[in-house]
């Protein structure tokens, strides 16, 4: 993800955004640093609309194949960030892997 621009990424994931919540509008809050349990640098995007915020955690893959990302929400009824599901970040476009299953 080293060569792609933070504005082409973060315009991809309000695109993804918008198709998971048509009718919700969602804005970019901040950019933050992250790492993972392995110790391998990522970052960390939030966007908010009235009704929730979305926190987009990305991490490189050793392999560099492909981008992992991994999608949280976190609403007034949950005051937690609770993951929603697992996307991968390829050639300018989000993906879904997998929803994770919630109660």
């Amino acid at each position: 993800m080293e060569n792609q621009s933070g504005s082409t990424f973060q315009q991809s994931c309000l695109s993804f955004i918008e198709t998971l919540f048509p009718d919700e509008p969602f804005h970019f809050l901040e950019e933050s640093k992250a790492m993972d349990a392995f110790g391998y640098p990522g970052r960390q995007l939030f966007f908010a609309s009235p009704a929730r915020t979305l926190k987009f955690t990305v991490l490189e893959q050793a392999h560099k194949h492909y981008t992992r990302v991994f999608v949280s929400e976190k609403t007034s009824e949950n005051t937690f960030f609770r993951q929603l599901l697992e996307a991968t970040y390829d050639d300018n476009q989000l993906y879904i892997d997998h929803i994770v299953q919630t109660e």
